[in-house]
């Protein structure tokens, strides 16, 4: 005979409660488990963290870079926070982007590509009697090194511009000034024109100038219509038999261009 069904429906609740009770025991024990055995693995000497290879300097050190990751040496190399150590590598001066990899059971490669310097930029005069300073810096203004021997990098163009930069010099830091920036733009400009240009200054009396084509030094004023100007200052100087006689040519008006002798 067929027990009703309000008194089956108790039942078959009982018992689906106690394998909800059950499973739930069982996942607790599985998750247990597996936390004890992430445990275990993550203190498994085996895969304490080795550097292995440290790719792609030019001015930045092995062991610099080794410092900025900031990796324990008894830390597990799996579990390494690799983009938080890749950020502490990039912040190095010369470092504009790095890439952590692990290889099995517990290498860690550093790769790391350097910014380019395209310039170097004169600093503040210093005391009197000391030499001059230069910053060397990328194409964003980012400080890669501070020298103060004027033939160090001599091969980059001098920027110069009025007044000089003073404090945020430090490698590492970016030279928040308009002007370089300007001269930066200019220095790019003139050089996709065809100008060999081997200094670039920005001066609120003049403006853009440059020392340019067989050392010769050009005032360019504004940056509006750079580009007559520099086509204009290049058919000049190719009349120029003299340059050494030559104290600058002054195309900031393309419609009266003059030629200063010494």
């Amino acid at each position: 005979m067929n027990r009703p069904e309000s008194v089956r429906r108790p039942e078959v609740k009982a018992a689906a409660s106690n394998r909800r009770t059950v499973l739930l025991v069982c996942l607790a024990i599985a998750a247990a488990a597996i936390g004890y055995a992430l445990f275990r693995e993550a203190q498994d000497p085996r895969f304490a963290a080795r550097i292995g290879s440290v790719s792609g300097l030019a001015h930045e050190t092995s062991a610099d870079v080794v410092a900025a990751a900031q990796i324990d040496p008894a830390q597990n190399a799996w579990l390494i926070d690799r983009r938080a150590a890749e950020r502490r590598i990039e912040a190095l001066p010369w470092v504009a982007r790095a890439k952590m990899r692990v290889s099995w059971p517990n290498l860690v490669d550093i790769d790391v590509t350097e910014r380019e310097p395209v310039a170097r930029v004169e600093l503040v005069a210093p005391p009197e009697a000391a030499p001059a300073a230069f910053a060397v810096i990328d194409q964003l203004g980012r400080v890669l090194a501070v020298t103060t021997d004027p033939s160090e990098r001599a091969d980059l163009p001098t920027i110069s511009v009025a007044p000089p930069p003073g404090g945020g010099t430090e490698p590492g830091q970016q030279l928040e000034r308009g002007d370089v920036t300007q001269a930066l733009s200019a220095l790019h400009e003139l050089r996709s024109l065809g100008l060999v240009v081997s200094a670039v200054s920005v001066a609120p009396s003049t403006g853009i100038g440059a020392t340019a084509d067989r050392n010769l030094r050009v005032l360019f004023g504004d940056d509006d219509d750079l580009a007559r100007k520099a086509a204009l200052f290049l058919a000049i100087a190719a009349k120029i038999s003299t340059p050494e006689r030559i104290a600058y040519v002054d195309v900031r008006s393309v419609r009266a261009p003059t030629v200063l002798y010494r």
